[in-house]
């Protein structure tokens, strides 16, 4: 949102909820805008749950909340501006009570909860690249331009900036998760991405330090290390903190947690997601070897949590496939993946009330067709949920589909649209990839359509 926007949205809460003289209270969570009303009978709830902004509106122990997401901290200073109240602060969701009603998430659940917190306020810098990059897959597509030409280098340049350096956002977004000061998040991504570990010497492929042996991996555009990473941090820098001195904790909590953090996270915490893609490749090449349908429903199905984690490598498997064979059977399955985000995420913007949140579901749910679904995944279907398990479960029908058929591709491309082109051959191999492109997205269409409920 705007600022006009957040002026907007606490104008209407205040009137709602019977303006600034019937406010106990108001404080923020992570996601809600936490109201406590003087007199419960002058608030509107009915108008208020008509507020465009608000997610859902839940009444529970008291207090009137809001659910606005993780832009809730700059809505929330901008309703204590306007209203003139004493800002009660942030708390957690522990202290701000009123939950007890509501079933605690299961791990899963809240595993999901915290990656959405931890990417969504990227959302804008990402949706932007994607975009971009969807432009360039059309632009040279029909040859417009030649993808050799300098207006695609810098363009490329544009497009991959939020997904290259993602580890500073993530690290800002992961800090203020975990509650420790932001800067510390974007110096555990920088960290990171030093250019000792991003770009080693020849030969060289870990650093000794001490009794740990540091490992060179290069982490652009990576998640789920990140993540670890800060919350390691996290840990160590709360019980040095609480035990320094107050005088002393700017010089030394931050360094000292630093020193010990680091090398536990270097060399363990930041290199499980690379053992993860590993593993991964090597154990679904085996799959597909030996339990073709099974594999691919199994692939496609969790290519949208790959790509979420930051798990890659799959290249390698494919480009042996296509030297080894002349054709591959695992690259389109990103394709249909692809797809079936886009179904998923189309079906959950027509149950969305007119406005920008289902104004950025159409256009995000609309470029996975061209291959771009970064901004789907991290902007729509992980922080909703609902929309990510659609996308898996259609991904999976499509995967298990194109295996009994027989489906492959005959060179390496983007898995967009713009790539059927890879799939004709002398036989009908084309004809039934079309079949398993319908699979795809009208699969996790119905699924996700029926999945979610219709927004009032």
């Amino acid at each position: 949102m705007a600022k006009n926007e957040y002026e907007t949205i606490c104008s209407e809460i205040l009137e709602a909820v019977g303006g600034s003289q019937n406010i106990k209270t108001v404080f923020h969570c992570i996601t809600r805008l936490r109201i406590v009303p003087v007199n419960r009978e002058l608030v509107d709830m009915e108008r208020l749950n008509k507020v465009s902004g608000l997610l859902k509106v839940v009444e529970s122990s008291g207090q009137i909340q809001c659910v606005i997401g993780t832009t809730v901290p700059e809505v929330y200073a901008e309703f204590i501006k306007i209203s003139g109240i004493k800002a009660g602060g942030e708390v957690s969701e522990e202290q701000a009570g009123g939950e007890a009603p509501e079933k605690k998430p299961n791990l899963i659940t809240q595993g999901l909860n915290t990656l959405a917190s931890c990417v969504t306020p990227g959302l804008y810098a990402i949706v932007a690249g994607g975009m971009i990059k969807g432009i360039i897959s059309l632009i040279t597509a029909i040859g417009l331009v030649s993808s050799s030409s300098d207006i695609i280098t810098v363009l490329n340049a544009i497009g991959d900036a939020p997904f290259y350096f993602m580890p500073f956002t993530i690290g800002y977004a992961s800090a203020k998760r975990f509650k420790v000061k932001e800067i510390f998040g974007i110096m555990t991504a920088g960290i990171l991405m030093y250019s000792t570990f991003l770009s080693p010497a020849e030969g060289v492929t870990g650093y000794s330090f001490g009794l740990f042996n540091i490992p060179a991996y290069n982490y652009k555009g990576s998640i789920f290390p990140v993540i670890l990473s800060v919350w390691i941090f996290s840990i160590i820098f709360h019980f040095i903190d609480k035990h320094m001195p107050k005088n002393l904790r700017i010089v030394f909590s931050g360094a000292l947690s630093f020193l010990i953090a680091a090398p536990l996270f270097l060399a363990f915490a930041a290199p499980l997601g690379n053992w993860i893609a590993r593993g991964m490749t090597g154990g679904f090449a085996w799959l597909f070897t030996n339990a073709g349908p099974f594999a691919g429903a199994l692939f496609c199905g969790v290519i949208p949590l790959t790509i979420i984690f930051g798990i890659k490598g799959w290249s390698a498997v494919e480009l042996q496939n296509l030297s080894v064979l002349g054709y591959d059977y695992m690259l389109p399955n990103f394709f249909y993946s692809n797809l079936a985000v886009s179904g998923a995420v189309l079906a959950y913007a027509l149950k969305l009330k007119a406005g920008e949140k289902k104004s950025a579901a159409v256009s995000t749910g609309l470029v996975c067709i061209l291959g771009i679904t970064e901004p789907a995944l991290y902007g729509i279907a992980l922080p909703e949920k609902k929309p990510l398990y659609a996308a898996m479960a259609g991904g999976a029908v499509a995967g298990a589909t194109a295996m009994i058929l027989g489906v492959v591709t005959y060179a390496f491309s983007m898995p967009g649209i713009t790539s059927i082109a890879t799939y004709m051959d002398s036989g009908n191999n084309f004809l039934l990839l079309l079949v398993v492109m319908a699979v795809a997205w009208v699969s996790s269409f119905v699924i996700s359509f029926i999945l979610i409920k219709k927004e009032r």
